[in-house]
């Protein structure tokens, strides 16, 4: 059962009943007395029985409101059991990897600034104390420091420390990288009122579905009752520029923070940002507000070396030398946790000889370049070491080293070159590639591909009766129809391939062992999903078609034709809006562009129709396409004005009346219509989310099974395809498909297969990842690689090629 409040419908069907039943009796008795059927002492044992019942029904109503609170609290608590564990499983394997073996964290000094009227204890401290203090009464912090001081590693370590110390109903830690907040959206309804898209909330429950995979409703309520303290990192990473007069993505972001509260005021917080940037935004007054701050200092020499002796349990080290014979510049570059980490890995036991010393750097710029220059050769043979070491053990352990194969160091580089995206993020196929040339590619594979399927179609006619084959309105407009579905599938199709296939975490990423079972149930999952969407969707679609035709729906009633047209374009158009790019307006001037272009548009099909005489029919048609061209030109038009417009050029091109008897064509175009108004009244930018939002609540009141749903849709779009186009015209546009999806299919492994050939991927990239994520280059964070640090993420931008030896 979902967590949220408890629903009252069972509950008003109850007393309802029970009110229905005692005021019929009431009426009976009355009618009785008065006709004397029954004595006025008889009249209390009558309305004896619907008291009775009512008492019952109120009984019964207040002991499942009861139920549903006590299943709803039990729900509650069990998701926060099972979120604080999939937190767990991530955050203690990330503060391994982060820490290396051991988890040895520094424990660095800290200058606490409490919040106003807090009880947070002021002035120097250890990362150990805040900790210690924070768990015990959780608010609102901010961690600052230098580039690389540990910020991160910090806010990892709180989570781990927090899930440790939670209670059963006790709120659960979530880290999240705060740069994937998207700013929200405000605009103006036709009516005047204003309303804000997205915020801070909505994100959060969202990140709860993707990330932990909780459904949406206990998400929300989790997120509503501020059960979910957010530990947000890389406040700094939102946007470099603060000199504009205009708020930056930080500053909305600090905004919308300050706007969460619960009951007892600001809502727990954890904040990690840049001493330097959150300076900068406390210049513009923009700051946390209600919180404690965190000004992490450097490690200084004597701290550096315990660390080291901690690294190597007591035991001489490399390491050591360097730090005993530091200059100034080794110093202060080493005073970074993450430089100090990088030193190790370069020099520690088991890196001897392998790096050059650091005495010829003259500036901590130059030792840290040395350092990142280093890191990759030398993390790469510390996990080929790891992997060779767990393949020759004899006992079998849980190690995920047994599992990983060997890489070269430059290819390792190179390939971490090509794969760095933005903010520090693992780019997509596409775009390691380059995103021309894998639109390029995509685009002659997709037009190669429709181009085949008209070969197809010539082909199918013959397994059909020839009676079949017509088309109703012409080859030109079945023709025109199944080219424009195979002109937007393919664009979808190009972009999913250049854009959505990232590089995303498997399951194994953390060492757990999927079984055979498993394996082969993800397998079959991947591959039945594949195939339905590629040939059942089609070959329902074309046995919808044929029902009509061969007079299996001759029991249904003429009107189910029209009201099937209707809700199947409806739906159609619906599901177009669920894309951000056809979303209806954005303003003042879009909205005019959407109210004016269909217009025009109907303007356009009502003179192809009407106008006779081919002068007056050319010159009417060059004014409308001039005023069309100048209201796209100066309204912004939006995807939803464009395909308005198309859509009421073919309405009023439809012969059949738009009325009860137009059959589809007519139901079609009422339902287009109908979307037209209503995307001009409530589609505005950000309107997407609702929309699917929306599908999911209506499929959760219809409860369709998923297998079924995927049956009875393309059914019935078959079905009302054969009034609308005929036969012939719905075989194409399944042909179409078949073809669209079949060089869909062929886009994905030509754009990996070329990545792979010109050096840009590694041929397995999930196997690879998952080595990079154990050899410490990656990490996890919202569910998402990104590098270990931006720092090394910047250097690996501006290195296209390993250095030498």
């Amino acid at each position: 059962m979902e967590t949220g409040r408890p629903g009252p419908a069972g509950i008003r069907l109850l007393l309802g009943g029970g009110v229905v039943v005692l005021l019929a009796g009431c009426v009976w008795a009355g009618l009785s007395v008065a006709r004397g059927g029954l004595q006025p002492q008889d009249v209390s044992g009558v309305l004896g029985l619907p008291v009775g019942i009512l008492g019952i029904l109120v009984g019964a109503a207040v002991s499942l409101s009861a139920l549903r609170l006590q299943q709803a609290t039990d729900a509650r608590a069990a998701a926060l059991d099972s979120l604080a564990a999939a937190v767990r499983e991530i955050e203690v394997a990330e503060r391994a990897h982060m820490l290396g073996g051991g988890a040895h964290l520094i424990d660095l000094r800290v200058e606490v600034t409490p919040r106003q009227g807090g009880a947070e204890p002021p002035g120097p401290q250890r990362l150990s104390d805040v900790a210690a203090w924070y768990c015990a009464a959780p608010g609102r912090l901010v961690v600052t420091g230098a580039p690389g001081a540990g910020k991160t590693v910090f806010a990892v370590h709180l989570v781990v420390r927090l899930l440790a110390a939670r209670g059963p109903a006790d709120a659960v830690p979530v880290r999240l990288a705060i740069g994937d907040l998207p700013a929200p959206r405000t605009h103006r309804r036709w009516w005047g009122r204003w309303r804000t898209v997205g915020g801070f909330e909505r994100w959060l429950t969202d990140s709860l579905v993707k990330v932990y995979g909780l459904r949406e409703r206990t998400a929300a309520d989790l997120v509503a009752r501020r059960l979910v303290i957010p530990v947000l990192d890389g406040l700094d990473e939102m946007d470099a520029d603060v000199t504009g007069p205009e708020p930056g993505r930080a500053q909305r972001a600090l905004e919308e923070l300050n706007a969460y509260e619960s009951v007892d005021g600001s809502a727990p917080v954890v904040l990690t940002c840049r001493a330097q940037r959150y300076t900068e935004l406390s210049e513009r007054y923009a700051w946390l507000r209600q919180s404690a701050l965190l000004r992490i200092a450097g490690v200084d020499v004597d701290e550096a070396r315990s660390y080291v002796e901690k690294r190597s349990d007591g035991r001489g080290s490399p390491l050591d030398a360097l730090l005993d014979g530091a200059g100034e510049a080794v110093a202060q570059a080493l005073s970074s946790p993450f430089y100090l980490g990088l030193a190790y890995a370069v020099y520690g036991e088991a890196a001897q000889g392998q790096a050059q010393p650091l005495a010829h750097l003259a500036t901590a710029d130059e030792v840290r370049e040395h350092l990142l220059a280093h890191y990759i050769p030398a993390a790469t043979r510390a996990a080929n070491t790891a992997a060779r070491q767990a393949r020759q053990r004899v006992v079998a352990t849980e190690s995920p080293w047994g599992r990983q194969a060997e890489y070269e160091p430059a290819r390792v580089h190179q390939w971490l070159h090509h794969m760095a995206g933005e903010e520090g993020k693992l780019s997509s196929i596409g775009e390691a590639l380059g995103v021309a040339r894998a639109r390029v590619l995509g685009g002659v594979v997709m037009t190669l591909a429709l181009g085949s399927a008209l070969v197809w179609g010539r082909l199918t006619e013959g397994l059909f009766p020839a009676r079949w084959w017509d088309h109703p309105h012409g080859v030109v407009v079945s023709t025109v129809v199944a080219g424009v579905v195979g002109a937007l599938a393919g664009a979808l199709f190009v972009a999913a391939v250049t854009d959505a296939l990232i590089f995303t975490p498997p399951e194994r990423v953390r060492g757990a062992h999927l079984g055979l079972g498993r394996r082969l149930w993800q397998f079959t999952a991947l591959w039945g999903e594949i195939a339905s969407w590629t040939l059942l969707l089609p070959v329902l679609l074309v046995v919808g078609a044929a029902s009509p035709v061969a007079g299996w729906l001759a029991w249904a009633p003429e009107p189910t034709s029209y009201v099937a047209g209707a809700v199947v374009c409806f739906g159609s158009c619906v599901a177009l809006a669920g894309s951000e790019n056809t979303v209806a307006h954005t303003d003042v001037r879009s909205l005019a562009g959407c109210v004016l272009l269909p217009l025009v548009g109907w303007s356009m099909g009502f003179v192809s129709e009407e106008v006779q005489d081919p002068p007056v029919l050319i010159a009417s048609l060059i004014g409308i396409w001039i005023v069309g061209a100048f209201l796209w030109d100066s309204t912004g038009t939006t995807g939803f004005a464009l395909t308005a417009g198309f859509g009421m050029y073919l309405v009023a091109t439809v012969p059949e009346s738009i009325g009860p008897g137009g059959g589809p064509w007519g139901g079609a175009a009422v339902g287009f219509i109908a979307y037209c108004v209503l995307g001009c009244l409530f589609l505005g930018s950000g309107s997407a989310g609702r929309i699917w939002r929306g599908v999911r609540r209506v499929g959760r009141v219809l409860r369709l099974p998923g297998w079924l749903a995927m049956v009875v849709v393309p059914y019935a779009v078959g079905v009302a395809g054969e009034g609308l186009l005929g036969f012939a015209g719905v075989v194409g546009v399944a042909v179409i498909w078949v073809a669209a999806s079949a060089g869909t299919l062929l886009d994905v492994l030509l754009v990996w297969l070329a990545a792979a050939l010109l050096g840009r991927i590694p041929p397995r990239t999930d196997a690879f990842t998952t080595w990079a994520y154990h050899a410490g280059l990656l990490r996890i964070v919202g569910g998402d690689y990104q590098f270990r640090h931006s720092e090394l993420h910047a250097w690996l931008v501006r290195n296209p090629r390993a250095p030498r030896p």
